[in-house]
């Protein structure tokens, strides 16, 4: 467990009790949902997924598993970008992300893609739709201007995911306004919209409420 939700908030949501056992893992990969189907879960959540380091969860193994019988939930970030290409084959998607992938609102892996620590699964960059999602926010609440909100969402997509943090974006949209954004900068302390998080959140309270 990790990235977008950690572990101890999660527990919170979704825990042990005497009539399930709930585990929580790392950012999944190809050959972890095989591995859970042969350990008999029979409910499994993808939220956060690996890209790059490692081969992604392929489609193919998560329809196996969903003709068993095996119910699968996906958000957030790996987890809604299969459940939109799975939805049809009985993959349940929950939150905003999956429904942008679903309705072609966004429709590349870089739009969740992020860096993170491989020890401890703390993001390192910011993944894009939470960028658009303050950026949005903080021209809604006229911190920015609609030029500054283009610039800055410009900014954003042009540079590598691992490189997304909000000071590159800031110091790179400076440098194409000609201007600080100071308001900007301080509206980011307090106010970043955590999507992917918030998308997490709803899929333990719907695995929580579908197995009760």
């Amino acid at each position: 467990m990790g990235l977008s939700l950690q572990k101890e908030e999660a527990e919170k949501i979704l825990s042990t009790d005497t009539e399930r056992e709930v585990v929580y893992a790392p950012p999944i990969k190809r050959g972890d949902i095989p591995k859970a189907v042969n350990e008999g879960f029979d409910i499994i959540g993808i939220i956060d997924g690996i890209f790059f380091r490692e081969s992604a969860v392929s489609p193919r193994e998560i329809m196996e598993a969903l003709k068993t019988g095996i119910k699968i939930y996906g958000s957030s970030s790996m987890g809604a970008l299969r459940a939109s290409e799975l939805y049809r084959y009985g993959m349940v998607g929950v939150g905003s992300v999956f429904t942008w992938y679903k309705e072609g609102i966004i429709n590349s892996d870089d739009e969740v893609a992020l860096s993170f620590d491989s020890e401890e699964f703390i993001p390192i960059s910011e993944p894009l739709v939470n960028i658009r999602e303050t950026v949005k926010r903080a021209h809604r609440e006229r911190i920015i201007n609609k030029e500054e909100f283009e610039i800055i969402l410009k900014s954003a997509k042009s540079l590598y995911f691992p490189k997304r943090s909000w000071s590159n974006i800031i110091e790179k949209s400076e440098e194409n306004l000609g201007k600080t954004l100071s308001a900007f900068s301080i509206f980011i302390r307090n106010n970043k919209v955590d999507i992917k998080k918030e998308d997490a959140i709803l899929l333990l309270k719907k695995i929580d409420n579908d197995s009760k």
